[in-house]
């Protein structure tokens, strides 16, 4: 029985199939046979899913086709349809249009569907709705006309929706976004319109007065309009570059040169979709992840990079891990476009803590901390500052942070010979008795001290390196050591020190052959009680 049922149902999904091919062939035929499309509408929203995915495909060739033959153009005025047209020939026009917006709405239904096939389909279909329109719009105003009214009902489902699935994110920015310039620019105005609606970021005001901080948003619009974003990578440098539109430019084109195809038109929209983005209230990830990619993806392609000044102080400003990321996008903004940053320094060095040898990006601070500090116009005190706070902190560090401050260390003596007092400091000797005076608090360093020019490093030595080089892992041991010796050897490759971990420790020492084999047992003992235990005093055997 149960096989009669299955052999039915794809009989039934077959004839609906056949039935949906034969009316679209009906409609695009003859016009005497618009009447079909209700019927493919039917379908195309019924229950079966096949036969609705295969009537909707059907539907969009058949406006397709309707759009380019002039039916789904509106009229200007109602005394030109009466002097083009029969009135009869309008009223269908105008069924016609209410049927395609069904369609559309339809489709619509589709993208908010939770099914990634579906959504993918229904993007597509859209889409091509969209150029169709666009080609429309654009032969009857004379120039380029993007019809944005769609695209920008279509983005705001996708971004809204939490069941908009990776694929369709992926799908949206791989294969149209990246691929056309148009898409993307109206991409990104739409994306301003929707976080942001009353705000301009390039004149820091809105129609509503001063904004708080951050806008409100849902979460699931903050976490899809990352996702695409996150995934464009192209953007058009120069006008004379053949630029890829979704909506083709009309053969005569009254405008001598549309928005559309202007470098400057799309680094506006590139940078107000960025900013409206950072002016939500973005998750830890999130904020993390643009933070990483400031200064490679965003800061290039900005208009006027200063605009960032505020979101990446704020953000250095926080602490922990979120102020390490937002150093190499300040300091892009300091080096290369003149940012003003006041107490930049005293700010870095409040950075250095203990967790700091501890945190997932601390390979990235080093790197950046290296360039901070490697100009030689900067006062010894402040070097001496670091230096001394480093060697401290790397008293209570892993064994991989160690490993990392004393060649930052040795680097930073080697390009401030000033600072070379720190491990030459020579002690002080009693005059009476010639014996070295010992102090317990001998040491001048205030390690709580945030101005550089007050904590007294430069008065200070470096003895915590000599306690590195009684370190408990002879690795560290041996590499303190280097400051006993002549600096005549080369700076270490900073680069070298910066991925280790316990892993990569126990894998090199695993892997390391002994030149001579540990002792792994004594001489097994011939009594039970050996002469000279404290046993022995008591007993006799």
């Amino acid at each position: 029985m149960s096989l009669k049922r299955k052999h039915s149902n794809v009989e039934e999904e077959s004839s609906l199939n056949e039935v949906v091919h034969k009316l679209e062939a009906s409609v695009l035929s003859s016009h005497e046979n618009l009447n079909n499309i209700v019927e493919i509408y039917k379908i195309a929203s019924g229950d079966d899913a096949e036969a609705a995915f295969t009537a909707a495909n059907s539907l969009g060739r058949i406006y397709s086709a309707l759009w380019t033959k002039g039916l789904l153009k509106r009229a200007k005025s109602q005394q030109q349809n009466k002097d083009s047209t029969t009135a009869a020939a309008a009223k269908v026009s105008e069924w016609i249009r209410e049927n395609y917006k069904q369609y559309v709405d339809l489709l619509k239904s589709m993208l908010g569907n939770s099914n990634g096939p579906i959504q993918i389909a229904a993007l597509r279909l859209l889409l091509q709705m969209i150029d169709k329109e666009g080609q429309s719009m654009c032969k009857s105003a004379g120039n380029y006309v993007f019809p944005n009214d769609s695209f920008l009902e279509a983005i705001e489902i996708i971004l809204n929706s939490s069941d908009s699935s990776e694929h369709l994110l992926r799908t949206l920015a791989e294969s149209y976004l990246n691929a056309y310039d148009d898409l993307r620019l109206y991409f990104y105005r739409d994306l301003v319109k929707l976080a942001s609606p009353d705000y301009d970021p390039f004149k820091n005001r809105s129609k509503r007065g001063p904004r708080a901080s951050s806008v409100q948003h849902s979460e699931v619009f903050v976490q899809n309009a990352f996702a695409v974003m996150n995934q464009i990578r192209t953007m058009p440098k120069t006008s004379n570059e053949n630029m890829s539109l979704w909506v083709a430019l009309p053969k005569n084109s009254s405008d001598a040169e549309p928005s559309v195809l202007s470098p400057a038109a799309h680094t506006r929209a590139f940078s107000e979709a960025w900013l409206a983005l950072m002016r939500l209230q973005l998750n830890p990830e999130i904020y993390k992840q643009i933070l990483l990619m400031m200064h490679k993806r965003i800061i290039p392609h900005m208009s006027d990079p200063k605009l960032l000044m505020d979101f990446l102080s704020n953000s250095y400003e926080t602490g922990g891990s979120v102020s390490l990321l937002a150093l190499n996008g300040l300091f892009t903004l300091i080096t290369e476009h003149n940012l003003n940053y006041p107490q930049f320094y005293e700010k870095l060095y409040a950075l250095f803590d203990r967790n700091l040898f501890h945190v997932k990006y601390r390979a990235r601070f080093f790197r950046l901390l290296e360039v901070f500090l490697g100009s030689s116009h900067l006062p010894a005190y402040l070097i001496a500052a670091f230096i001394k706070r480093m060697a401290r902190l790397a008293l209570f560090a892993p064994p991989a942070g160690i490993v990392t401050a004393i060649p930052m260390i040795y680097n930073l003596l080697k390009s401030h010979p000033s600072c070379m007092v720190l491990i030459h400091r020579m002690p002080e000797y009693d005059s009476e008795t010639g014996e070295e005076k010992v102090d317990k608090d001998c040491d001048p360093f205030i390690a709580d001290e945030p101005d550089l020019s007050k904590c007294q490093a430069l008065q200070s030595s470096l003895w915590e390196l000599e306690t590195l080089q009684h370190h408990y892992y002879p690795n560290i041991a041996t590499l303190a050591k280097i400051f006993n010796e002549p600096f005549h050897k080369p700076q270490f490759m900073l680069e070298d020190f910066l991925d280790h971990t316990y892993t990569t420790f126990f894998e090199s020492d695993t892997s390391r052959k002994p030149k001579k084999a540990p002792a792994l047992a004594t001489q097994p003992p011939t009594t039970l009680i050996r002469p000279g235990d404290a046993l022995s005093d008591f007993m006799s055997l």
